[in-house]
């Protein structure tokens, strides 16, 4: 198996484990950010630029919808 097989594995298992473990949705895409972002740093050598670049664009998605949730729960601790 190689490596860029090894890291897409530990993606989806990643994702799957968290969908299954975490109840809260907001708690879920941080987790999946952080495995996305896990992902890019150790399979920068090994992963395709078509598999980098669709999960750069992920993991900015995915860092604008943790932008609005900090900025959601800040507000929340304002009011």
């Amino acid at each position: 198996m190689a490596m860029r097989d090894n890291l897409l594995l530990f993606l989806a298992l990643w994702i799957v484990v968290s969908a299954l473990l975490i109840p809260s949705t907001q708690v879920f895409l941080t987790v999946a950010l952080i495995g996305i972002l896990i992902t890019l740093e150790v399979g920068e050598f090994y992963l395709p630029r078509e598999t980098k670049e669709s999960l750069k664009l992920s993991a900015y998605f995915l860092l604008m919808v943790f932008a609005f949730i900090v900025a959601k729960k800040v507000y929340e601790v304002l009011k």
